[in-house]
């Protein structure tokens, strides 16, 4: 495929008007539907890939898995084509921002905003589960829209389970290394879901602090005003041990919402006097 510039035209149906965006292996493009008339998302597999078996592969097998996701908080894929020796599939086109434009433009998020969004992603989390692995999330890959509601981007490198689950090799490292489980550090391909509950824990310390965590920090250090138990809740989400995390994400949800809970006095929070709230508050005045 030659470089598409506005007013392309894609299998003679989709129209291109921008380009949205560019990653290691495919590149995505804001197109009009000549047939609908509707503006979708398109990616395409980079040129220079169109000769690799592994990654016309692994192309293949995103659009395969997608296809099979149905859930509100995960792209819809419409079509799957290859046009003049190029892969390419369409999506819905969402009007939104990365959580991690967010997190530029915003510095960091409220608790109540936090557990919102993350209960959302832990939702259409909880779906894909039921065929795949992420591997791979991190705020460039969760969308937030306008109406309040998040989609799961790129599955490009989820573990799923069909013929093409070879092209992970023993000891290979996929994903952003910061949010990466220990396990999957050391071999991506002998996981299991509870290598996408580590990125949830990290997330939420850093949509919280602007920041991501550092050894032994504790979140209550950083925003006082919130539970103690936001700190059990943050070492369970990202121990080193899978066996010692959150079995699911619906368990990751449902404590978050749990603590949200003792946030609104709804329930009586376990923690001693001085880990309460105002009194963190003083100890950390004192601090300074």
């Amino acid at each position: 495929m030659s470089t598409l510039d506005k007013g392309s035209v894609i299998a003679d149906r989709y129209v291109v008007k921008s380009i949205l965006g560019k990653g290691g292996m495919g590149m995505v493009f804001l197109v009009t539907d000549k047939k609908s008339g509707i503006d979708m998302a398109l990616k395409t597999l980079l040129a220079k890939y169109s000769d690799s078996f592994k990654a016309q592969a692994r192309f293949v097998r995103e659009v395969r898995l997608l296809k099979r996701l149905n859930h509100p908080g995960i792209m819809k894929i419409y079509d799957a084509q290859k046009w003049e020796n190029t892969l390419f599939y369409v999506m819905e086109y969402v009007n939104g921002k990365t959580l991690r434009l967010c997190l530029r433009e915003n510095g960091k998020f409220s608790f109540t905003a936090t557990v919102q969004i993350l209960s959302l992603v832990a939702n259409a989390l909880e779906h894909a589960h039921e065929l795949t692995i992420h591997r791979d999330l991190a705020p460039e890959n969760i969308m937030l829209l306008p109406d309040g509601s998040i989609r799961l981007l790129d599955f490009g490198l989820a573990k799923f389970d069909d013929k093409f689950k070879d092209l992970t090799s023993v000891g290979s490292n996929l994903g952003r290394i910061d949010y990466m489980a220990p396990e999957q550090q050391k071999n991506a391909a002998n996981i299991d879901k509870r290598a996408d509950i580590y990125p949830l824990g990290i997330i939420f310390f850093e949509m919280l602090t602007g920041r991501r965590p550092k050894f032994n920090e504790r979140i209550t250090d950083f925003c006082p005003e919130i539970p103690y138990e936001a700190n059990a809740f943050m070492a369970k989400a990202t121990a080193p041990n899978p066996d010692d995390r959150f079995p699911s994400a619906t368990a990751f949800r449902d404590e978050l919402l749990r603590i949200q809970k003792i946030a609104r006095g709804e329930i009586a929070s376990q923690a001693k006097w001085w880990q309460k709230p105002m009194i963190l508050k003083l100890i950390n005045r004192f601090k300074r």
